[in-house]
């Protein structure tokens, strides 16, 4: 199983070098916000997941590879349990990606930005477990392609909603999650975001594996 998630690393070459880019670029001061680091430690993994997670399951789709797999003597749950642990491995080299890039910019003093901190991890580490719950379940639903298309169309969809909520005279609603956010520590919403993250994750994984079980190659 770990070998599986070796697989999809190895496949990347490409990824890899531009996920580096990605997180050098998000280290300059016109894309982290006045510095905070937002982008560069939260946002800059988040991405890297996103882009690590679509293209294995592109390649995967690509090249037939569950075919293989299947010819081989693995267990489908552990093909299953293997994509969703890829996933927090993303996670992992998307924040160390950030955490070598903010060292060096601060070391050289090129980029003025803060170090790391617990609330990014716990942010990114939330982020995999809820953004793979979702895609994981319709990849092995409707395979790669198809999960691509309506993950792009979940994400415009919430990425919509709080200017729709705002377009339609309902500000006081934005304003009283703000509040609520802003009188609520980061760590505990996070950490709250994160428990609820692994606790779809299982959820999904159950989903998933029966799913891959019962499907015909």
């Amino acid at each position: 199983m770990i070998n599986l998630v070796i697989k999809d690393i190895l496949i990347q070459k490409k990824t890899f070098l531009f996920a580096l880019f990605y997180t050098i670029v998000s280290a300059t001061g016109f894309f982290t916000m006045n510095n905070n680091g937002f982008v560069l430690y939260e946002l800059s993994p988040m991405v890297i997941i996103y882009m690590f997670i679509t293209y294995a399951a592109s390649y995967d789709d690509k090249n037939k590879s569950e075919f293989v797999l299947n010819s081989l003597p693995l267990k489908r749950n552990q093909i299953v349990i293997s994509k969703y642990l890829s996933a927090f491995v993303f996670a992992a080299i998307g924040v160390i990606y950030s955490i070598s890039v903010g060292f060096l910019a601060r070391t050289t003093g090129l980029i003025s930005t803060r170090s790391i901190s617990l609330f990014d991890v716990v942010s990114v580490l939330a982020s995999a477990s809820i953004y793979s719950s979702m895609y994981f379940v319709m990849y092995f639903k409707f395979g790669g392609v198809k999960a691509n298309q309506i993950i792009v169309i979940v994400i415009i969809i919430f990425s919509s909603i709080p200017l729709l909520v705002f377009a339609n005279g309902n500000e006081n609603v934005l304003t009283k999650m703000y509040y609520f956010i802003i009188r609520t520590t980061s760590l505990s919403i996070n950490s709250l975001a994160l428990m609820i993250g692994l606790i779809l994750n299982l959820i999904s994984l159950v989903i998933s594996i029966r799913l891959y079980k019962n499907k015909e190659f």
